[in-house]
């Protein structure tokens, strides 16, 4: 009876392995990742980051990731304008945003739309100013055919 059980324990174990194994590579095969939000609105506008070797370089990194986020005032105007022209421009149109307060503004443009499925994606081109950095930013969005909702590719 005990090696009955330990057969099956590791029976078992080797189910579960080849599970787990089928699953992630059948989760990495497609290659993209959705996501609800764009990238450019949750982004940090540093793009340049020390080595991270050391724990000081980590924090200084972090520190600086945090000095360069928007705040959120900033970003829900960068969010607008990325569904502005997501939902209402044509392909080679532009949109641009700008708050007096913090000097901070942006720029989204729609570079091309392609179908997909039963919908269609767009890739956007935006560029953010803020703290005196600039930062550009790449992303695809495709529509949801049935809830008519953006899913962003990472």
């Amino acid at each position: 009876m005990v090696l009955f059980v330990k057969n099956l324990t590791a029976n078992g174990k080797s189910l579960a392995t080849l599970i787990i194994s089928i699953l992630f590579l059948t989760a990495c095969s497609t290659g993209q990742q959705y996501h609800n939000t764009s990238h450019s609105t949750v982004a940090s506008t540093n793009e340049l980051y020390h080595p991270a070797n050391s724990t000081f370089a980590i924090a200084w990194n972090a520190m600086q990731w945090k000095a360069s986020m928007m705040n959120d005032y900033d970003r829900k105007q960068q969010e607008n304008a990325v569904f502005f022209a997501l939902n209402n421009l044509k392909t080679g149109e532009i949109t641009r945003w700008y708050n007096g307060n913090t000097g901070a503004r942006g720029a989204v443009k729609v570079s091309m739309s392609y179908p997909q499925g039963s919908g269609y994606c767009r890739v956007l081109m935006s560029q953010i100013m803020y703290n005196n950095k600039i930062r550009d930013f790449s992303e695809t969005a495709c529509i949801n055919s049935t809830d008519n909702t953006w899913r962003f590719v990472r």
